[in-house]
């Protein structure tokens, strides 16, 4: 007959000594080499006997009526005694891990969110350090911006700062009267495939007005799809 105080059983006690040093259900079980379920009726059971309202309340009871020589630390977190295990159990070696710390799928969870917000942080920091725009753009133009130049035969022409995608283009009118008549043909594309050159021809005393690229026309894009930030070009033509 166990002369443990009131009236708890050593297998009672051992629970109970286990969680004053920082256990849970779980890691006394563990300890003990029985089951949770086990851990919880023992449990059921101290609390009956000592009148505490939680198993943590019961373990202080206990442990004050132990003394404080024998109380060992949560901090401490020492393994038990192998004579406490059951007799008819095999020992077992269980990693517990203390329930107040992160498991080590909620800390691959925080390192995949850490990692995540340093990629964000480093793209607004490139942005703010004027790192090239997504979007290609408009390098050069023949005619220049708000140059007059000579009637006849045009050979019109826009760069972009990178290769830009085969075969598509929008040179993009906005009125009839300010766009040069370039007939059926069609805009050559240059062998490092930045530079559009479109055939047309300009009359004595005119005025233009070209974009490349205007929403809803946007086919100047990148190989990637982008399309290209939209540009307007104005230039005039000498009279006679």
């Amino acid at each position: 007959m166990s002369d443990a105080p009131f009236g708890l059983s050593d297998k009672e006690c051992a629970v109970l000594r286990l969680l004053a040093r920082g256990h849970d259900a779980k890691s006394a079980a563990a300890t003990l080499g029985v089951s949770v379920h086990t851990v919880n009726e023992r449990l059921r059971e101290a609390r009956a006997k000592t009148g505490a309202g939680s198993s943590r309340a019961a373990a202080r009871l206990l442990t004050d009526r132990d003394g404080p020589e024998n109380f060992v630390s949560e901090k401490m977190r020492v393994r038990a005694d192998p004579a406490m295990r059951e007799p008819s159990m095999v020992p077992r070696r269980v990693a517990a891990e203390d329930p107040r710390l992160p498991g080590r799928w909620e800390l691959l969870a925080m390192l995949t969110v850490f990692a995540a917000a340093m990629i964000a942080i480093g793209a607004q920091i490139g942005a703010a350090n004027g790192a090239a725009p997504a979007a290609p753009r408009v390098v050069s133009t023949y005619p220049k911006q708000g140059a007059t130049i000579d009637a006849g035969t045009l050979r019109l022409r826009v760069s972009f700062d990178r290769p830009m995608r085969a075969q598509s283009y929008s040179f993009v009118q906005k009125s009839a009267a300010t766009y040069p008549d370039c007939g059926a043909n069609r805009p050559e594309q240059s062998a490092d495939g930045r530079t559009f050159t479109l055939t047309c021809m300009v009359r004595p005393g005119g005025r233009y007005e070209i974009w490349f690229n205007d929403p809803p026309y946007r086919n100047f894009v990148d190989p990637g799809g982008v399309p290209a930030v939209p540009f307007g070009l104005h230039f005039a033509v000498r009279g006679r």
